[in-house]
């Protein structure tokens, strides 16, 4: 059964989008809490927009988004925001890989057709958005790519898979 994602709040970005737009890199070192990083994302593009994140949030970008190093901490900053999906037409490849791997939605979409603020629905496994404006497609993520977001990332997953043969050998 596919899982349906209602009633998420689009945040928009506009431009190409760094991971140290995301978190500045300053942070890197500061904390290792991706909840206290959050209260960081985006403050260089837009100041106190951190502030704004709640849980459900989306981001659209009309740009490629991600690029540049590697820090993990570019997506779980955003997770910890209340972030569960992120818009963009072209993803930096890591950043694209570690979304996934920590269990954010990344969906390579030329454009949303929302604006901000405004409320969509999400049907990942059908690549189908529902917006104000109308309905729009994208190729859907593999099913093992979702799986993972459903856990909460790669090392849950594992860490689930793990469990659960761990149960099924003591039996």
């Amino acid at each position: 059964m596919s899982h349906i994602y209602q009633n998420l709040r689009v945040r928009q970005v506009f431009g190409v989008v760094s991971t140290d737009d995301i978190i500045p890199g300053r942070y890197k070192h500061a904390s290792t809490d991706p909840a206290e990083l959050a209260t960081h994302v985006f403050e260089n593009m837009v100041p106190g927009l951190a502030a704004t994140f709640k849980p459900g949030d989306v981001i659209s970008s009309d740009d490629t988004f991600g690029i540049g190093s590697s820090r993990e901490q570019a997506v779980s900053s955003l997770l910890a925001a209340g972030v569960v999906a992120v818009f963009a037409p072209r993803f930096g490849r890591i950043f694209f890989r570690n979304s996934w791997n920590l269990g954010l939605l990344a969906i390579e979409i030329d454009s949303l057709p929302a604006s901000e603020g405004e409320i969509i629905d999400l049907e990942p496994s059908q690549g189908l958005v529902k917006s104000p404006s109308g309905i729009v497609h994208f190729v859907p993520p593999s099913t093992e790519m979702l799986d993972m977001v459903k856990h909460g990332g790669l090392l849950a997953q594992i860490r689930k898979q793990l469990v659960r043969t761990a149960i099924k050998d003591i039996s």
